[in-house]
């Protein structure tokens, strides 16, 4: 087999054809083809198929394989009489020119896009083998723009594969089937905030167990991490603050009777306090450290004092996204409405006062209360005062 850039007509080496998957190799017989070369690959069909000006059909099956296209198997194929060439995509989407002859085999790797045609001498004579065919016993393409009329849909791009993307877009109701014309703006923010939440709480699990690992520093990222998600489900709420209150009440009473608190999600968000606080109380206990001492000299604990503006980011992320919940709910249904379920919007609110772990931000307090006491002792006596140590002072906030 022959192989040359299609762009720049220049040979590609051996080595290059075969680092792109890419299997080719002379064979003397065709019994060589279908024993136990085949057999190892697990390739246990196979027929044989003509091209040429001669067989029926030969323009529509011409114009099929010349466009281009791909399969969910490797496709095999040994030529026994003629020739062809087939020009597969290599991995940075260049065009490779494979000329095969009586006695090429060439194995394309499955999902490759490839085209194919004749020669001058517009004959060949080979076989194909498979694993399985569609109905009609051959190996069904996939082709990338359309494909020729009547052929299979377009395939998808590795990006649709790879996120699922016709089973997302499935999970949004059809614009005939929608109660208002917002409905997709009320449904969108849920399933996303649903996906987000699973990254948060990821996050937050893979943080609590850096911590029994002491790598604080990286749990504290994640942590800072997890906050930047509940942010980024806060503006979501702003954007669910301009569907007007008439078209909530039509999905309300006509499509949507659920309550966002039932979310197995946001459920799971608001225990976390007990998933963070056990390995909290063991680092600090290993390292033989109180928060408060960590709020008063920050440089000295640097590491410890990323982690908890980490929880303490996150806590306040929390309550600020819950808090952006009653805001939406007084939107849509006025301060002094109650939901479906006879609960008063304001209750909303208690949700938003709420921590995850209420112990830190005591801390806070504490050691607030304690630096006003030193400060007015100092004070009074005429001295001069630092919260921290002078020479730990490093304007680190």
């Amino acid at each position: 087999m022959r192989a040359i850039w299609s762009d720049t007509r220049e040979v590609i080496p051996d080595v290059r054809v075969r680092a792109e998957g890419i299997h080719f190799q002379k064979v003397d017989t065709a019994e060589d083809v279908y024993g136990p070369f085949m057999k190892g690959l697990d390739y246990p069909k196979y027929h044989e198929s003509v091209l040429s000006p001669e067989v029926p059909n030969f323009e529509a099956r011409k114009e099929k394989v010349l466009h281009e296209h791909r399969h969910e198997q490797p496709e095999v194929r040994f030529c026994l009489e003629g020739a062809a060439v087939f020009e597969v995509r290599s991995t940075d989407d260049r065009f490779m020119h494979c000329t095969v002859e009586p006695g090429d085999l060439l194995i394309i790797p499955a999902h490759r896009y490839h085209r194919f045609f004749l020669t001058d001498t517009p004959y060949i004579r080979h076989l194909l083998f498979s694993k399985s065919r569609g109905a009609d016993g051959q190996v069904v393409p996939e082709y990338r723009n359309g494909g020729p009329k009547g052929e299979a849909k377009a395939a998808k791009s590795r990006y649709e594969e790879y996120t699922r993307y016709d089973e997302l877009l499935a999970l949004l109701p059809a614009p005939e089937k929608r109660v208002t014309p917002d409905e997709l703006l009320f449904i969108v923010p849920h399933l996303t905030t649903a996906l987000w939440l699973e990254v948060l709480l990821d996050d937050v699990s893979r943080a609590v167990q850096l911590i029994d690992e002491d790598r604080v520093l990286e749990a504290g990222d994640l942590f800072a991490r997890a906050a930047a998600v509940e942010k980024l489900l806060t503006a979501e709420i702003e954007i669910g603050e301009k569907i007007p209150p008439s078209e909530f009440a039509e999905m309300r009473y006509n499509s949507y009777s659920g309550n966002g608190g039932d979310s197995p999600g946001f459920r799971r968000l608001i225990g976390l306090g007990d998933v963070i606080r056990p390995p909290l109380e063991r680092l600090w206990a290993r390292r033989g450290v109180e928060p408060a001492a960590i709020l008063r000299e920050p440089a000295k604990y640097y590491d410890l004092h990323l982690l908890l503006r980490g929880i303490y980011e996150l806590d306040g992320s929390v309550r600020a996204w819950r808090y952006m919940h009653h805001r939406l709910s007084e939107r849509h249904l006025g301060p002094g409405s109650v939901s479906r379920r006879g609960r008063p919007v304001g209750a909303l609110l208690e949700g938003a006062q709420s921590s995850l772990v209420p112990e830190l931000w005591g801390a806070i307090t504490r050691f607030t209360s304690t630096v006003n006491d030193e400060a007015e002792r100092a004070r009074a006596s005429g001295c001069p005062f630092h919260v921290a140590p002078k020479e730990e002072i490093h304007g680190v906030r």
